[in-house]
C-alpha cells in the first residue's frame, strides 16, 4: 500500500511539474514572439527612415535625380570603387534604375508584407541608403547592410553612389537647366 501510495503521490508530481513546464514555455514563447514583433515594427521604422535617407539625397542632387528620373549618367558622377577615391566601409545611395524593385533579387528580407513588397518591380524603384561592409573591386561588387534585410547582401557597384556628389556643387553655379 505504502508503494502504490508513493507511485500516485510521483505521478501527480509528475504531472504538475509537467503542467508547471508547458505554461512557462508557453510564456516563453508569448515572450519570444513580442519581442520578434517589436524587433520586426522597429526595422520597418528603420527601413522607412532609410528610404526617406536615400529619396532625400536624390531630391538634393541634381546628379542623382537625372540619374533616376531621367536615366542620364553625367560625367564625374562619382560611385565607390569605379570613379572615387572613397572605396571604404560607410553610407552610401543604392539606386537601382527602372524597372526594377527596390531590393536586388539577392536581398533576403524579413518575413512581412511590407518587407517583402520591396522586392516587387516598380516603374521608378525608391531609393535606399545603404551601408557598406565590404567591396570586392575585382568582381566589381560590394557586400552592403540595409534594415530592410535579414542579411548582408550583394550589389554592383555600379548601382552605389555617393551621397553628397562633388559635380553637383558645379551644376548648381552653371546654366545646366535641364536638371532643375
Amino acid at each position: 500500500m505504502k508503494v502504490l501510495s508513493l507511485l500516485i503521490q510521483n505521478k501527480l508530481l509528475m504531472a504538475i511539474l509537467a503542467g508547471v513546464a508547458s505554461i512557462g514555455s508557453f510564456q516563453f514563447w508569448q515572450y519570444n514572439q513580442a519581442q520578434y514583433a517589436k524587433f520586426i515594427s522597429d526595422s520597418k521604422i528603420n527601413c522607412g527612415v532609410d528610404i526617406e535617407l536615400g529619396e532625400d539625397a536624390v531630391k538634393r542632387s541634381p546628379s542623382l535625380r537625372a540619374l533616376k528620373y531621367q536615366n542620364k549618367r553625367l560625367s564625374g558622377l562619382e560611385q565607390p570603387g569605379i570613379n572615387s577615391e572613397s572605396a571604404s566601409p560607410g553610407a552610401y545611395v543604392m539606386l537601382l534604375r527602372s524597372p526594377a524593385s527596390t531590393l536586388p533579387p539577392n536581398a533576403l528580407p524579413f518575413d512581412d508584407p511590407f518587407f517583402t513588397s520591396l522586392l516587387n518591380k516598380e516603374e521608378s524603384p525608391k531609393t535606399l541608403i545603404v551601408r557598406a561592409a565590404s567591396f570586392d573591386l575585382a568582381k566589381k561588387q560590394a557586400t552592403v547592410k540595409s534594415d530592410c534585410t535579414k542579411k548582408p547582401f550583394v550589389v554592383a557597384l555600379e548601382d552605389l553612389y555617393l551621397e553628397y556628389q562633388p559635380i553637383d556643387r558645379d551644376l548648381r553655379r552653371s546654366d545646366f537647366d535641364i536638371l532643375f
